[in-house]
């Protein structure tokens, strides 16, 4: 309990072993933002669906996700801290970083919390700082722990410019309308 998991059985309740207990904190940190659209279109007046939708869907992922030693969000976890299956796990993928800072601007929006604002300034900081190719432009897609470009490829069957352009448009439209307030 306690994280939004990857993957659920049939009938909707957790599996065992290693897929049951798999993570995946960008996954978690997209539906957030999903969450609060669905909020702010179809019901407003529910704010414990906006603290959900912040808190356990944002922030608490933010949190297990964040490597503490070299910054960003990590791929996958483990619920029980056991090294995760999947080989790329402490990579550092493009899309997990422009779904978080859509997600806590958002959320800073709503709230005017000023948490969210560090958190969306502390995945825009290690965004900015490790994933643009500053000579031939774009973003690089996957980097390793250490932040460093491990796949030169920009572009392929699962790195495309979605949603790094998707980002990048609605936190321009999210700061606009939080400098008009």
């Amino acid at each position: 309990g306690g994280y939004v998991l990857e993957v659920l059985g049939l009938d909707g309740k957790e599996v065992e072993g290693s897929q049951g207990r798999h993570l995946n904190p960008g996954h978690a940190i997209e539906a957030g933002w999903f969450l609060m659209e669905y909020w702010r279109k179809f019901d407003a007046q529910n704010s414990e669906l906006l603290k959900t939708a912040i808190d356990e869907y944002c922030t608490r992922p933010l949190e297990y996700g964040w490597d503490d030693k070299f910054g960003g969000i990590l791929y996958f976890m483990d619920t029980a801290g056991h090294p995760p299956v999947h080989l790329e796990w402490d990579m550092k993928l493009w899309w997990p970083h422009c779904e978080a800072m859509i997600a806590f601007l958002m959320a800073y929006k709503h709230t005017g919390d000023s948490q969210h604002w560090h958190a969306f300034k502390k995945v825009y900081d290690y965004s900015f700082q490790h994933f643009p190719d500053r000579t031939h432009g774009e973003w690089f897609g996957y980097l390793n722990r250490q932040g460093e470009v491990s796949q030169t490829l920009k572009g392929g069957p699962y790195k495309g410019c979605f949603h790094t352009v998707r980002s990048w448009a609605m936190c321009v439209q999210l700061l606009d309308s939080l400098s008009k307030k």
